[in-house]
């Protein structure tokens, strides 16, 4: 993100078409993995007019056992006209959010590219149904109706998908995967971390690079007793960097507690496409003749790139570079760009050979960055208070990231962060903030975090150098902080998080709202000091413990967790012996029975 000095390598080679076809599969045949449950596969009956006009663009791989009518084999490609998964279904079902997913792409797209979806969905499952450790265990329990949608997919749908991706990666490419699943995992805290484990199978099986294949999420609907699996799936980007929420919010339900309508399912899969749109950027079409491909160097001057062009054919006779619609070059093979300013800017190739036949590459997207640079011109320290409206200078997709341009907040610094002078607010899920931090002392930190929402799903993380520093409910880092609704947006209140060990020297901290509406004013670290003191250095005290925020230490002095007493009462410690002390250092012994 900070690196200011690129390396373009822009490779010229005349290629005959047929020649590349047969050493390689389409790179115009984008394929896409679909799992999921019901709401992928597609729950709302198939209008008449949606079986017709279904562009030969868009195809599928038949994925399920042969169809008892014949008209479908596993494992054979056909046009896409719905259902894209199995192919009975008791009430004329199966429209679901992949059919306009697929259509709405190869409308949008080059004309050049074709779409391939691979659909495998089973209403009712959960997550266990994918994991190729658990799915035999989740099958012994599960219904019988369930075993027969598993059945349909060889009894192993996971394996399923993967056969039937090594299928399609024989003449095109994967591009993305996408997931619709979670309702029957509701409330369920560890399912992003499983969701995560399924993907990375998928990348390890298939030998795909996260990189270059995202994970797209659809939300459950915002009605009905699943909608609160919503706050689980917004924290899923924080587990998962290459992963994006498809929001579902507007997308009008059935008539029933789960599923879409047809207006649904529409529209949500409009939405899928349009963030694949977004994430495959201005030129999604592969050269058959001409490649081109850019590589980044480490930081140098800000504002320079080098461009390098190589000829992969000696007919080529003449090289031009162009940038931002002017020529910059000609005839060289190596140039160097300077005093770029900063913003985007669009760098390509054209080659002529000696019969004056032009060959153009796609156009390659550069970002100049401002320097990244504290806000008072000096790291904020730690153990110290940082103001959340005092982040880095550096600009967005540098120093932060926010959905719009517009200060909806109404401060004084003219960015795209919404904030005040006093707190940033109107935050929504995977927007980040960062800040320039130095750490005095390694050791272990709490962190008091000054909040206010009006919101039930607020929720915010953090990083340290692009690392996880809140612990997870098991102890691993992956945890969040999770912001009460405070009655509305003014009315602010504080929460004390222990943090993982941080270590001393200059680091980049990072702010991440991983769930709608956050306020935050400032964020004051702590380092705490380790307590050496036994239970039986202490007189027991005939006081009762008051009500409030403790630090709870477990009989040998290690810190366990910040706690909460209500009328002398704790549920967040296991049975044991502790030693509470308070946060002026008062301290006192505590046993849970």
């Amino acid at each position: 993100m900070r690196n200011l000095k690129h390396k373009i390598f822009v490779l010229l080679c005349l290629l005959g078409l047929g020649t590349l076809m047969q050493a390689a599969p389409d790179p115009n045949f984008h394929i896409y993995i679909c799992w999921g449950q019901s709401n992928m596969e597609g729950n709302a009956t198939v209008p008449n007019e949606e079986k017709t006009g279904v562009s030969e663009r868009f195809q599928m791989l038949y994925t399920a056992n042969d169809c008892s009518n014949g008209d479908r084999k596993l494992g054979q490609w056909y046009t896409a006209t719905p259902p894209l998964a199995r192919c009975f279904h008791w009430n004329n079902g199966g429209f679901g959010p992949i059919d306009y997913f697929g259509r709405t792409l190869v409308e949008k797209l080059d004309p050049s590219i074709k779409v391939g979806v691979i659909v495998v969905a089973c209403g009712g499952a959960s997550i266990q149904l994918f994991e190729p450790s658990n799915y035999k265990n989740y099958l012994a329990t599960c219904a019988d109706w369930l075993r027969g949608y598993a059945d349909s997919y060889g009894g192993n749908p996971y394996q399923r998908i993967i056969d039937m991706a090594k299928i399609a990666q024989e003449v095109g490419v994967i591009k993305g995967i996408l997931v619709h699943q979670g309702e029957s995992d509701n409330g369920q805290s560890d399912w992003p971390k499983r969701l995560n484990g399924v993907y990375q199978n998928m990348l390890n099986d298939l030998n795909l690079k996260a990189s270059e294949v995202p994970l797209l999420v659809g939300e459950v609907r915002y009605t009905g007793p699943c909608s609160g699996h919503n706050n689980t799936i917004k924290k899923v980007p924080s587990v998962i960097p290459t992963a994006h929420i498809v929001s579902a919010e507007g997308c009008e339900a059935a008539g029933d507690d789960f599923h879409f309508s047809v207006a649904g399912y529409k529209l949500l899969g409009k939405r899928y496409a349009e963030k694949m749109l977004e994430l495959l950027g201005d030129n999604p079409v592969a050269q058959q003749d001409l490649l081109l491909s850019l590589s980044v160097t480490k930081e140098s001057e800000p504002g320079v790139v080098e461009i390098d062009v190589k000829k992969e054919n000696n007919d080529i006779q003449k090289v031009e570079i162009y940038a931002d619609d002017k020529i910059i070059a000609t005839d060289q093979t190596s140039f160097v760009w300077e005093n770029i300013p900063e913003g985007k800017h669009s760098v390509w190739a054209v080659g002529y050979d000696s019969n004056n036949k032009q060959y153009t590459t796609s156009k390659t997207t550069i970002t100049i960055m401002e320097e990244q640079k504290p806000f008072n011109g000096f790291p904020a320290k730690i153990p110290g208070k940082i103001e959340a409206e005092e982040f880095d200078y550096g600009g967005e997709g540098n120093a932060y990231h926010d959905n719009d341009e517009e200060n909806r907040n109404g401060g004084s610094r003219n960015e795209g962060v919404d904030l005040n002078d006093i707190a940033i607010g109107y935050s929504q899920t995977g927007e980040w903030i960062e800040y320039t931090v130095e750490v005095e002392e390694d050791g272990e930190y709490s962190v008091e975090s000054r909040v206010a929402s009006g919101s039930n799903t607020a929720a915010f993380t953090l990083y340290m150098d692009n690392q996880f520093i809140i612990p997870g409910d098991d102890g691993t880092p992956g945890g969040f902080i999770d912001v009460p609704n405070t009655g509305d947006w003014n009315t602010f209140t504080t929460i004390e998080t222990k943090l993982n060990k941080l270590t001393k020297g200059v680091h980049v901290l990072k702010i991440e709202i991983t769930g709608d509406w956050v306020d935050l004013d400032y964020l004051k670290f702590n380092l705490i000091k380790a307590d050496k003191t036994k239970v039986t250095d202490l007189k027991p005290s005939k006081e009762n413990i008051p009500d409030g925020r403790y630090y709870a230490y477990d009989a040998n002095g290690k810190l366990i967790k910040v706690i909460t007493l209500k009328n002398a009462y704790s549920d967040e410690l296991g049975k044991g012996i502790y030693i509470l002390k308070d946060f002026e250092g008062k301290a006192y012994p505590m046993v849970v029975k």
